[in-house]
């Protein structure tokens, strides 16, 4: 949060473990409501027990009621580095570029590619460098359906952005992914929880991508 605050409007933050993932606390038990509430421009939601997909959902739902032209999601194990010139320049440009367009495009959702290097416990001395569907234009009209990566135009569900990926790679700002920033038992009940939340996906994963990405 420290990372990102000054450079947006409103953060939103949803607290509450997933279904399915075995832990002794149902919300977070470090004082993260404390934290969230410490910045002015954040707002606390708890949804515990909810799977993955109703709880992405969320954070849709709630960029829809206020109506926002753009939502950046970032993980709890992540923290951004922008430079905050080249960000709102290239903000600016897609919103005129949609709004100018004269086909309606200004109501369309579309999904964009953030860098991101990610660092992983399994791997410790790797870094994987790529970029990942986490800037949303007109997110409230985006709707995750059957797996958690699955992402929809909610007006017409045809435009998949899974398998179409992003329209393109917004730059301005990079994600850095650390599990160091997380503790061992949390890491050792993701590896079980990731399991099962694959396991329950296959079949959709098979439909949506083919064999070759099961």
């Amino acid at each position: 949060m420290n990372s990102i605050h000054e450079y947006v409007d409103l953060m939103i933050v949803i607290d509450g473990k997933f279904r399915y993932f075995e832990d002794g606390h149902e919300i977070s038990s470090d004082n993260s409501r404390d934290v969230v509430e410490s910045f002015s421009n954040s707002a606390y939601y708890c949804y515990p027990n909810l799977t993955e997909i109703e709880k992405r959902n969320k954070y849709l739902e709630f960029a829809g009621d206020k109506n926002m032209d753009f939502l950046l999601v970032i993980d709890s194990d992540e923290f951004a580095v922008v430079n905050e010139m080249d960000f709102q320049l290239n903000l600016d440009k897609l919103r005129n570029s949609k709004i100018n367009s004269g086909r309606r495009d200004g109501d369309n959702p579309e999904v964009y590619g953030v860098k991101i290097f990610e660092k992983h416990f399994e791997k410790p001395n790797f870094i994987r460098e790529r970029y990942i569907e986490r800037m949303f234009y007109k997110p409230g009209k985006l709707r995750y359906q059957s797996i958690h990566c699955n992402l929809v135009d909610t007006d017409n569900p045809s435009r998949n952005f899974t398998t179409g990926k992003y329209s393109s790679e917004l730059h301005g700002i990079t994600l850095y992914n650390d599990d160091d920033l997380r503790t061992n038992h949390y890491l050792e009940r993701s590896v079980q929880y990731q399991s099962i939340l694959l396991e329950g996906e296959r079949a959709a994963r098979k439909k949506i991508f083919g064999q070759e990405r099961l």
